[in-house]
C-alpha cells in the first residue's frame, strides 16, 4: 500500500504518530509500526514527513482499541517500510487528500464540545466508540488560522484559533513541524513557517481518549499545508 503522508505528530516518549492518504483506496490510514507509535529513527532512516511518499506492508489487524481511531488504524511491519518519494505532494486538486469546508463535516457530524467563551468553542471532540473517520483535511483561507499561547495546567501550550466560517475553535496542536518552530522561536517563528495568505490545507484530527477524560476523543491541528 502507497501512502502520502499527511501528518506527523508528536506523541508520549519521544515518539510520533503517522498517518497518510491511501489513493488507490480512496482512505485515510494510521500506519502502526507493529501497532505502536513511531520511534524518531523510523522517521529519520524513510525521510517520512508530510508530503513523502512511503509503501507499507499490512502485518495484521489492531489486537485492541476503540472507534473512531480503529476506523483508521492498520499494524505495518517496520522491516518493510519504503520510501517512494521524498519530494512534497500536491495539496489540493487531484489525487490530494480530500478537505471539508466546515469541522463538524470533517467529523461526519459527530463532533461536541465542552463550552463556549467569548464566542469561541473550547474542548471541541467526538465522543469514543462513535463510528466515524478520526482524521481529515480542512480547508480554510490563510486569515481564518491564528495561533496563540495558552496556560494548561500551569504550563504554556501553543494553540490554534481556527475560523471554518461557522465557528470560532480554539485547538491544541500536535504537529511536529509547527511545535518544532514554537520551541525554537515563539508565535513568530510558528507565522513564519506559514505563507502569509492563500489557502490551506489544515489536517485535523482526534486524540485518543485518556484517564481524565475517558470518553471524549479531542480535536487537534495536526498539520498545515498549501
Amino acid at each position: 500500500m502507497e501512502l502520502m503522508i499527511t501528518e506527523v505528530t508528536e506523541m508520549r516518549g519521544n515518539t510520533y504518530c503517522v498517518a497518510g492518504w491511501c489513493v488507490a483506496e480512496n482512505r485515510m490510514v494510521r500506519p502502526l509500526p507493529n501497532g505502536g507509535n513511531w520511534p524518531s529513527h523510523l522517521l529519520e532512516i524513510h525521510g517520512v514527513v508530510p508530503g513523502a511518499i512511503i509503501s507499507v506492508v499490512q502485518n495484521g489487524k489492531p489486537s485492541h482499541g476503540e472507534f473512531p481511531h480503529l476506523t483508521e488504524d492498520m499494524p505495518i511491519d517496520p522491516q518493510q517500510i519504503e520510501l517512494r518519494s521524498p519530494s512534497p505532494s500536491a495539496w489540493f486538486g487531484g489525487n490530494s487528500p480530500p478537505t471539508a469546508n466546515q469541522l463538524a463535516s470533517a467529523f461526519q457530524g459527530n463532533l461536541e464540545r465542552n463550552s463556549v467563551w467569548n464566542g469561541c468553542i473550547q474542548g471541541a471532540h467526538v465522543l469514543q466508540d462513535s463510528k466515524c473517520r478520526s482524521l481529515w483535511g480542512l480547508g480554510i483561507n490563510r486569515r481564518s488560522l491564528s495561533f496563540i499561547e495558552d496556560e494548561f495546567k500551569g504550563s504554556i501550550k501553543l494553540r490554534g484559533l481556527l475560523h471554518d466560517g461557522a465557528a470560532l475553535y480554539k485547538l491544541p496542536i500536535s504537529s511536529r513541524v509547527l511545535n518544532e518552530a514554537w520551541r525554537s522561536g515563539g508565535l513568530g517563528a510558528v507565522r513564519a513557517v506559514l505563507p502569509n495568505e492563500g489557502r490551506l490545507h489544515v489536517r485535523v484530527g482526534l486524540a485518543r481518549a485518556f484517564e481524565q477524560q475517558p470518553n471524549k476523543c479531542f480535536v487537534m491541528i495536526n498539520g498545515v499545508h498549501w
